[in-house]
């Protein structure tokens, strides 16, 4: 990670004065195209990608002019629809590991060398496509540091909104504050960020919160749950009325759909069964899988575009607790059962406890799956009624969406004085 020295607050960029332009020469300055960067490091499941592109696709919905680029190490990003006006820079991808520890996913390059590639890329992408907004994704520094570099590209131009965005939960308040600490991650917020944008409601446990820095000194804008409307029905291709068992992204998914599987061969369920296993779960994970539901009445499905739509025709849901699947589930106002993932983070525990504890979904810790209590957990689910939804909670793209295409405030404010004083104009170096 290659840091400054000493990460002083942020500061204007350095200015000097040059004669004012002509209201018609300043006119390209003001009404410049909205260019949207966002940077979304993860490769491991879906969620992180999905979120993006539902803010994208907000963006460029408000603004007609609007484009977007985004910077994603998913390995199945190119398996997605892309809103208008919005495309896709590859990263070479990463994952993490049992120890929380990343590795190549792919190339055999050393971790150090491969951040070293991504850095390059994104640091070019940066430059060539002069944003005048970036969104961060989650990790201050880009992982392992990554973007840091970046970042210092985007400070040093001086016209471009660089927000940082948090889930409504990013793990344990005790695991953020071992992950968090000791990496000048609070200087280095007030140095790069303009706004936190954190994508849940103002009661969510974000990390700032957990970290006890809410007087960092720049906005936080809790905008709500960020996610696209569901429609009103299920697809063609499915019968109604099924129950849908999905592990998100499906990389460690395996134990929640054989579970299910067994469950079922156990105690036959009155309706039929879905399982879409997510594109990243192992072949030999899904032969497996395709082994436990022989002769069941159940159809397995590797990977569904439209996966809100699978959503929509359920009549019920099994599921890990991802950030995606929960606010797809809330707003469909689906009964779940979740069985979040416990480690290496406890993100999805957290939530899974907090709607269980709220009564909006039942939960089932992982370490206590069983035939047994899978098969009475099930009963329990097809008869719960519908959980409520408070819609203002769910609005959180398009409410980013109206701040990221604001003008920004330094630029704004010079302008306006240079056009009511008709004295020299101080712009960024």
């Amino acid at each position: 990670m290659c840091l400054p020295a000493s990460l002083p607050p942020r500061a204007r960029p350095k200015l000097w004065t040059v004669p004012i332009p002509l209201p018609s020469q300043i006119g390209n300055a003001m009404t410049r195209t909205t260019r949207v960067l966002f940077y979304s490091h993860d490769s491991t499941g879906l969620g992180h990608l999905r979120r993006t592109l539902a803010l994208a696709q907000a963006v460029t919905t408000l603004d007609e002019t609007a484009t977007a680029l985004v910077l994603t190490g998913s390995t199945v990003a190119s398996s997605y629809r892309l809103p208008p006006r919005v495309d896709t820079v590859k990263l070479p991808a990463i994952m993490k590991c049992d120890d929380g520890e990343y590795t190549s996913r792919r190339l055999t390059m050393g971790i150090d060398e491969i951040r070293r590639l991504r850095s390059e890329i994104s640091v070019a992408a940066v430059r060539a496509f002069q944003p005048t907004v970036a969104v961060v994704d989650k990790t201050p520094l880009g992982s392992g540091g990554e973007f840091v570099q970046s970042l210092e590209a985007l400070r040093d131009a001086g016209n471009c909104r660089t927000v940082l965005g948090l889930r409504d939960i990013d793990d344990s308040p005790e695991n953020v504050r071992q992950e968090w600490s000791g990496k000048q991650l609070r200087q280095a917020i007030r140095r790069y960020y303009d706004d936190v944008f954190v994508y849940g409601p103002h009661w969510s446990p974000d990390a700032l919160d957990c970290l006890g820095w809410n007087d960092i000194g720049i906005p936080i804008h809790h905008v709500g749950y960020v996610g696209t409307p569901m429609p009103e029905s299920g697809p063609d291709d499915l019968p109604s009325g099924y129950l849908l068992v999905t592990p998100g992204g499906g990389g460690d998914g395996f134990n929640v759909l054989a579970s299910v599987a067994r469950a079922i061969r156990s105690k036959p369920l009155p309706c039929h069964t879905v399982m879409v296993t997510g594109p990243l779960l192992a072949d030999e994970d899904t032969m497996r899988l395709m082994q436990l539901t022989q002769g069941l009445d159940v159809r397995v499905l590797d990977f569904r575009a439209d996966m809100q739509s699978v959503i929509a025709g359920a009549r019920a849901v099994v599921a890990m607790a991802g950030y995606n699947t929960v606010t797809e589930l809330l707003r469909a106002q689906k009964p779940s059962l979740l069985v979040p993932r416990v480690r290496p983070r406890e993100e999805q525990l957290v939530r899974a406890t907090q709607l269980q504890t709220a009564g909006l979904a039942d939960m089932l810790h992982p370490d206590e799956v069983s035939p047994v209590s899978m098969s009475v957990a099930l009963a329990n689910l097809l008869e719960r009624e519908r959980p409520t939804f408070a819609a203002a909670d769910h609005d959180g793209a398009m409410q980013a969406a109206k701040i990221m295409t604001r003008p920004h405030a330094d630029i704004e404010v010079q302008i306006e004085l240079a056009l009511d004083s008709a004295l020299p104009i101080a712009v960024a170096a």
